[in-house]
């Protein structure tokens, strides 16, 4: 029978597999959204990085819970690697919510769709032209996004691995 460590270990590594395979979708639409012409196409995109959401969160969720517990377990709450990790997460999450939210919710609205402001849906508004739209997409920066997302990423698992201080 594998001991709660061995428990928690699992769940934290398959935990930041599943976010990374529900992040990779939205990261590859940011890309294509940047070629794409067709608004009905933009739209199926956006839905696609949409139904993702639920797994990224959960899986952060997991991620978290159980990183937090094998802190517990093995007594870690002490050194430095652990508090760095947790804080460089909690940056990632609002940079990345923020810089989705700035740039993806406005273009859900402006592609005639429903879309939130505060985790709350507004009504769907009449759809702008497709130069106003391609406009706003053409502001959009994915290679910075995966840059920062993917070293932070790196940097925790750094941490995690080498244990530095």
């Amino acid at each position: 029978m594998p001991s709660l460590y061995e428990v928690l270990r699992y769940i934290h590594v398959l935990a930041g597999f599943s976010f990374l395979l529900g992040h990779g979708g939205s990261m590859f639409v940011a890309f294509q959204l940047k070629k794409e012409k067709e608004p009905e196409r933009m739209k199926a995109m956006l839905d696609i990085s949409a139904a993702a959401w639920p797994t990224m969160m959960l899986s952060l969720v997991a991620l978290l819970l159980a990183g937090i517990g094998l802190a517990f377990l093995t007594s870690a709450w002490g050194r430095g690697w652990v508090w760095a990790s947790l804080v460089l997460l909690l940056a990632l999450t609002i940079w990345m919510f923020l810089q989705g939210s700035g740039v993806y919710h406005p273009l859900r609205k402006m592609l005639g769709m429903e879309w939130m402001i505060q985790g709350k849906p507004q009504p769907v508004e009449k759809a702008r032209p497709l130069a106003e739209i391609q406009a706003h997409i053409a502001k959009t920066r994915p290679r910075e996004t995966l840059i920062i997302g993917m070293g932070g990423f790196a940097l925790i698992l750094w941490l995690m691995m080498s244990k530095p201080f």
